[in-house]
C-alpha cells in the first residue's frame, strides 16, 4: 500500500472546530481540560495524511466518564491500544479494526479522536511535537520531505509508514527538550 498524503487544506482547520464543537456537546457535563488539534493536518504548509487528530484531554478522575459519552454518542472505544494514558476511539460509523488512513466509506473526512490523560507521555508528545513544528520552519520542511520520501514508497501496513518517521521525530522531539531517557519505549505490562 501507498500511504496518501496532501498539500495542507484550510479546510481542515475547519472541520477541526466543528468537531471540537460537537464534541464539546458530547462531553458537556464532564469537565475536561481542553479538545487539541493535533498532527500533522494542525500545521499551516505541512502535507498530511487528510486524517484529523484529536486529543481530549481529561483528569484521570474524568476519564470513564468521557469514555461514556463517546460511546453514548456512538464512538467505538478502543482502549489505550498499547500507548499509555491515551484511548483511542473511531468516529461514528466506524468499528475497532476500521483506522483512519484516509478518505472514508463516502469520500468524508476520518479522524482520530483520543481522550489523553492529562500529563500522559503520548499527550506530551503530540503537543511538543506541534509546537516545535509550528516554530521551526526549517525542522518542518525536514519532516515535511521525510513524509513525501515515504508517500512514494510501498509499505506493507500504516505500521511501517510511521515505523519510517520514527528519527525524524525523535530529532523534533529533542528539539522539544526531550532526554534519551525520555525517548525510550513506553510499553504497558499485559497481564
Amino acid at each position: 500500500m501507498k500511504v496518501a498524503i496532501e498539500p495542507h487544506n484550510p479546510e481542515w482547520a475547519a472541520k477541526f472546530l466543528e468537531i471540537q464543537k460537537q464534541l464539546l456537546h458530547i462531553l458537556k457535563d464532564i469537565p475536561i481540560t481542553s479538545i487539541e488539534h493535533v498532527g500533522s493536518t494542525s500545521i499551516p504548509s505541512l502535507k498530511a495524511k487528510p486524517v484529523l487528530d484529536i486529543d481530549i484531554i481529561a483528569r484521570p478522575s474524568c476519564l470513564e466518564a468521557a469514555r461514556k459519552a463517546l460511546v453514548n454518542a456512538d464512538y467505538t472505544d478502543c482502549g489505550e491500544m498499547d500507548v499509555p494514558g491515551r484511548f483511542a476511539f473511531r468516529q461514528p460509523g466506524y468499528g475497532r479494526f476500521e483506522a483512519a488512513h484516509g478518505p472514508g466509506k463516502n469520500g468524508e473526512l476520518r479522524y482520530n479522536t483520543y481522550v489523553m490523560i492529562e500529563g500522559c507521555r503520548a499527550l506530551r508528545n503530540h503537543l511538543d511535537i506541534r509546537r516545535v513544528l509550528m516554530e521551526d520552519q526549517e525542522l518542518r520542511e525536514e519532516y515535511g520531505r521525510v513524509k513525501e520520501k515515504l508517500a512514494e514508497t510501498e509499505v506493507e501496513n500504516i505500521g511501517q509508514y510511521v515505523k519510517g518517521k520514527t528519527e525524524i521525530l525523535y530529532k523534533i522531539l529533542r528539539r522539544a527538550g526531550w532526554s534519551e531517557e525520555d525517548l525510550k519505549p513506553e510499553t504497558k505490562v499485559k497481564n
